[in-house]
């Protein structure tokens, strides 16, 4: 009997029950499910968009051949070490969902990529699916679950002159001195953190289709004058910190509050988003803040983790060093244990050391800066 390295796979097809459907997989995502999403296009494909976590597996001819007799290690082709990582430690314990473009049914084209990676993962005892329609039909349903590449500085620059329409129809009445009223683009979607955390904009705050589609009901607004916009609505609650974003103003001191307020939403399994004017400097503040108290994360890590979701992201100085304060406040060392390296996943997929515990965080106060 040959041994399961060298059986040749194209003899396997692809039963029905293989596929996945974009809902189920944005349900997913989402809700932070323990789900592995591979992404079977070409590379350039994958760096000009790509669905949220997924792992691009670009396959040479040479390794193609390979996968069709079987014999091919498919952590071997992941090129970047933490997906690669990421791989091995998930593939046996999470489902897999697979997807190129465009396809719909596996069995069409069973000399495929796709299709023989999802032969092989069954092969080797993984829960396989490939995602129904692909990229293309997921990213047109859920654009906001999608990553796209940066937009070029050409097009920063046409986008300065929109900010200022934008913000002035939210009567915000900030300072244009402010680091967040500078800021060039702000996103039509909010960006997910964590499970049923979201973090992002003026614009996000009063879109009421996106509110609903990510299931937000806890709007946590960082600003003095931005409106509650759905205050009277009882699907919403809020919690408003008026602070502008300027040096003198001090954000750590409603950390308590903001941090109670999210676990609250998270808790009953709601989405609650956390937002200030542009969605760079005080929601990024009080939502770093969040992972260092409920993940146990260093700054250094809290902020990489956020910084992953949203690139943009920019807190001024004076936050950034009242984030310092927190993390002292904490207890943390003072170099980072970079527990992504060493300690198991948490149900929010991070990687924490074994004293994380949202239920048993220690009380903390902080001083004014």
């Amino acid at each position: 009997m040959p041994s399961r390295e060298c059986f040749n796979i194209n003899t396997m097809s692809c039963d029905t029950h293989d596929c996945c459907s974009p809902e189920r997989l944005r349900d997913e995502i989402r809700t932070g499910g323990k789900v592995l999403i591979l992404d079977c296009r070409t590379q350039a494909e994958y760096v000009r968009a790509h669905i949220r976590q997924a792992i691009n597996i670009s396959l040479p001819s040479l390794m193609q051949k390979r996968l069709k007799r079987g014999s091919l290690n498919i952590s071997s082709v992941i090129q970047n070490n933490e997906a690669k990582e990421r791989f091995s430690r998930s593939c046996k314990s999470h489902q897999i969902v697979l997807y190129d473009e465009c396809s719909t049914d596996l069995n069409a084209n069973p000399s495929s990529v796709i299709t023989l990676l999802v032969k092989k993962l069954r092969l080797d005892g993984s829960k396989v699916s490939f995602l129904i329609g692909g990229f293309s039909t997921f990213q047109e349903r859920f654009p906001e679950y999608c990553q796209t590449q940066e937009i070029t500085d050409n097009t920063i620059l046409g986008l300065c002159n929109l900010r200022i329409s934008d913000d002035s129809a939210y009567g915000s009445g900030e300072s244009s001195g402010d680091v967040e009223n500078n800021t060039p683009h702000m996103s039509p979607f909010p960006v997910q953190v964590l499970p049923y955390l979201y973090l992002g904009n003026a614009k996000n705050s009063a879109d009421l289709n996106q509110l609903k589609k990510n299931g937000i009901h806890y709007i946590l607004n960082v600003t003095p004058n931005v409106p509650n916009m759905f205050e009277d609505n009882r699907d919403f609650k809020y919690l408003q910190i008026p602070i502008s974003d300027h040096w003198s103003q001090n954000l750590s001191s409603f950390f308590p509050d903001a941090i109670a307020f999210i676990d609250e939403a998270r808790r009953n399994q709601q989405g609650v988003l956390v937002h200030c004017l542009a969605g760079i400097s005080r929601s990024v503040t009080v939502t770093v803040a969040y992972l260092m108290s409920r993940k146990s994360m260093c700054l250094n890590e809290a902020y990489d983790f956020v910084k992953k979701c949203k690139p943009n992201i920019s807190p001024n100085f004076t936050f950034m060093g009242q984030l310092l304060d927190f993390e002292k406040v904490l207890h943390h060392d003072t170099e980072c244990k970079c527990a992504a390296h060493s300690s198991p996943l948490d149900d929010d997929g991070i990687a924490a050391s074994d004293s994380d515990s949202e239920k048993a965080s220690p009380p903390f106060e902080v001083s004014p800066v």
